[in-house]
């Protein structure tokens, strides 16, 4: 630790922190454009001068580029150092459009706040100013390049954070030009922090073009619905409508970016078809109405004939309403998953995962890590980021998976059959690599030897393609790793962890089924969650689901489940109500409600503004939060906060869940599912192809198919083949071809990749559901288009 004075205050920092970072934790403004805490500092805008007046670099300085030291005296308001930002918002400002008034950015432009900070204030200028043309950069990023001031941020986020390729840095002196060598969409899937790390308007959400002033809109902490990680965001909205989400700041877990699929999936709330008002069997009705059906059938049923079917999108609270609900109604039949391989992956992972688990900031600082199972971009794409920030600190990455990982950053990189993983996990284990090819022995002989040579080595699993038996051999291998070492596995949901902590001893949405066809089970109550598109099996759903008696359906999504439910109650989303999320690493995040649940005036006033109606009813606002509903249905009205403080009296592996402070940890203990092993692949004969689900970017999950501002990014139905079966079957890369399977047809796209195994047939989920991820593989054949079946 060192202390320093800065404009006579005495302050005590870690060594390493720079003279700006000690100014900003005294609440000191010292003017600033180049230097994020993310990327650090490169002195290009030359703003955050301040003068030293002590031996150590004495003079004029940039205040990011010099670190503390014991003893240093900084005055910040020295006049040569004034002068000098001055001056150098002067020259940022020679050139700039002065577009305030139709500017994105207005209201929350650090050029803005910078300017007045270092005391400019006239424009002297009046010669001519220095223009370029915009390029198009495709759906997310609108870019206006008069605006730009060199501070290189946008080009640092880009490539050298995200390892994007197709954008940069071209021309020279005072024609520097940030952007791609020809118009097109941005590839990377982080290009949206352009909008959150750009300090003027350059680079905005195109999204949220025009649609409102940062004053006007109403934000909230919040936690990205999307997958397990627990991104921080902040979504805002205005006239009960979610126009845009951005980044919020959790160091522990996204730092202080996202990815494009949180930042613009958020499409599902303001959706014009979604359910806004009760109804029984199809027709609109008052709540209260809905409410005491659903008591009366459950009454004249019996509680033991109901089920209950909670989801891994479901927050904390409301699980443990559906949990509590069953309890007093007298059933056993209680499940938070209906995909039955990822129910039983997350139950794995929270009954082993043991005091070692690490976090997403652990990861970045880790200095080997081995990717078993993982496709990071597809599934969790942050933890991509946080892997490249390790890669870039000097640590070697190596991945065993069935699908060829793309990554933005260097990996040793060996293919395998997606049935071997468990069986190669345990063989690294025990050393004893026979049963394996010349190639993947020396594979696996490399991988011990970096985790040996390792510090800080991290076993990075994902919990679809593993599934319990692979998360069990997961973590006998950490056992064997370092003290500093640990593991980490994703899952599906922002809280499939969660849900696996309730869900102890109960029963799999298998077993409910079961006890459907057999006539045990007459009732279901699904609360957001849609067996319908979230189960694997379809035949065997339908079969089991026809049986029903009796379906409520409670949710904010307009899905298959809500057209066939007896009774509909239409939930708030996530953007409209509080909860908690535990997300894979067992930290409890809460969430806050930012509108108030209502139809956008967008589409009540038809596109108008203001309405021309007046009522003292807001359309649409008929949602609740689930929590609240169940509440209601006991007879037991509570708060959020009410409900926070029984769940952590109840449990302790909880405790915490009702204290003020974000993002504590809660206890790993469960208990194992009673069914742990793969199932067999069906039909291993040599002449079929086996097909095998996997996530998709853009395309997979349950709500992003409610959101268009994706549409323009998400790909045609495809499938992955290695050359030879293309060869075989006689197809070309960009064919149309007719994939087969028990489901039906389907028509696709054929992609050919060098590294994909012959034999394995990947289909992304996007414009395939009736394929999910994170299930068994699949026998089917691929014909090409005209080609009669045999």
């Amino acid at each position: 630790m060192v202390t320093l004075t800065i404009d006579n205050q005495s302050i005590t920092v870690p060594k390493g922190t720079t003279v700006l970072d000690a100014a900003e934790k005294l609440g000191i403004v010292v003017p600033h454009f180049c230097y994020h805490e993310a990327l650090g500092a490169v002195g290009a805008c030359r703003l955050c001068a301040v003068y030293i007046e002590t031996e150590q670099s004495k003079g004029v300085q940039m205040s990011c580029l010099v670190e503390a030291a014991e003893g240093m005296v900084v005055n910040t308001l020295e006049p040569t150092a004034v002068e000098l930002r001055q001056h150098v918002i002067e020259w940022l400002m020679t050139n700039h459009p002065h577009d305030c008034p139709v500017c994105d950015e207005g209201g929350e432009c650090q050029l803005q706040d910078m300017t007045i900070a270092g005391g400019q204030s006239i424009r002297r200028y009046r010669g001519k100013k220095r223009t370029y043309s915009n390029q198009e950069l495709g759906p997310f990023i609108e870019q206006e390049m008069n605006r730009c001031i060199q501070c290189y941020r946008c080009v640092r986020t880009y490539r050298d954070y995200f390892g994007g390729t197709d954008f940069g840095v071209m021309g020279s002196r005072n024609r520097v030009f940030f952007g791609r060598f020809e118009p097109g969409r941005l590839e990377s899937p982080f290009s949206g922090n352009l909008a959150d790390v750009c300090p003027t308007g350059v680079f905005t959400d195109k999204t949220y073009r025009f649609k409102s002033r940062y004053w006007d809109l109403q934000e909230a902490e919040s936690i990205c619905p999307h997958c397990s990680l627990g991104c921080a965001t902040i979504p805002g909205g205005r006239y009960r409508e979610l126009q845009r989400v951005r980044s919020g700041t959790s160091k522990e877990v996204n730092g202080h970016f996202i990815c494009d699929r949180g930042r613009f999936g958020y499409g599902y709330v303001n959706h014009p078809d979604r359910l806004r008002v009760p109804r029984i069997n199809g027709e609109e009705c008052d709540r209260h109405e809905a409410l005491a059906a659903i008591n009366d059938k459950i009454e004249k049923l019996g509680g033991e004939a109901v089920g209950f079917l909670g989801s891994s999108r479901t927050a904390l609270e409301t699980n443990a309403m559906i949990k509590s609900w069953a309890e007093q109604s007298g059933s056993k039949s209680v499940c938070f998953e209906c995909h039955p391989q990822r129910d039983n992956a997350a139950r794995s992972w929270v009954a082993l995962r043991g005091d070692r688990g690490r976090s997403l900031a652990d990861i970045r600082r880790s200095d080997f890590i081995l990717l078993l199972g993982s496709d990071p971009l597809n599934e969790a794409p942050m933890l991509a980021a946080a892997i490249r920030q390790a890669e870039s600190s000097g640590s070697q990455v190596a991945v065993i998976d069935a699908r060829p990982v793309k990554l933005p950053f260097k990996a040793a990189h060996l293919v395998v059959r997606p049935e071997k993983l468990s069986t190669i996990i345990r063989a690294l284990k025990s050393g004893a690599f026979d049963n394996f090819e010349r190639h993947e022995q020396l594979f696996f002989e490399g991988v011990l030897k970096s985790i040996k040579k390792a510090e800080r080595p991290i076993l990075v699993g994902g919990g679809d393609l593993l599934q319990a038996e692979g998360v069990a051999a997961l973590c006998e291998l950490m056992a064997q790793l370092p003290e500093a070492g640990g593991d980490f596995v994703h899952l599906s949901g922002p809280n499939s962890y969660g849900a696996a902590m309730l869900s102890g001893a109960a029963p799999d949405f298998e077993t409910i089924l079961d006890d459907i066809i057999t006539g045990k089970i007459r009732a279901l109550v699904c609360v957001e969650s849609d067996p319908f598109a979230d189960y694997p099996d379809r035949k065997r759903l339908q079969e089991a689901l026809s049986k029903l008696e009796f379906l409520v359906v409670a949710d904010y999504i307009n899905g298959p489940a809500a057209a066939k439910a007896d009774i509909f109650l239409p939930t708030a989303a996530p953007a409209e109500s509080a909860g908690t999320y535990i997300n894979c690493e067992g930290r409890m995040q809460r969430f806050k409600p930012v509108l108030k649940p209502g139809e956008p005036l967008r589409i009540t006033g038809d596109g108008g503004h203001p309405p021309r109606r007046f009522s003292h009813e807001t359309p649409g606002d008929q949602p609740r939060s689930a929590a609240e509903f169940i509440a209601n249905l006991v007879g037991q009205p509570v708060t959020i906060n009410d409900l926070r403080q029984q769940i952590a009296a109840d449990d302790d592996r909880f405790s915490g869940l009702d204290q003020p402070e974000q993002g504590m940890l809660c206890r790993a203990n469960g208990e194992l599912p009673t069914t742990v092993n793969r199932e067999d692949v069906p039909g291993k004969g040599d002449d079929l192809l086996h097909l095998l689900p996997v996530a998709d970017l853009f395309g997979s999950g349950p709500l992003l198919s409610y959101c268009s501002a994706l549409d323009a990014v998400r790909s045609a139905p495809c499938v992955v083949l290695s050359e030879s079966d293309a060869a075989s079957i006689g197809v070309a890369n960009g064919e149309n071809v007719s994939l087969q399977t028990a489901e039906g047809k389907l028509a696709v796209e054929v992609r050919i990749d060098a590294k994909a195994l012959p034999g394995l047939v990947l289909i992304p989920q996007t414009g395939a559901d009736a394929f999910l991820p994170g299930g068994v593989m699949i026998p089917c054949s691929i014909r090409k288009n005209g080609a009669r079946d045999e």
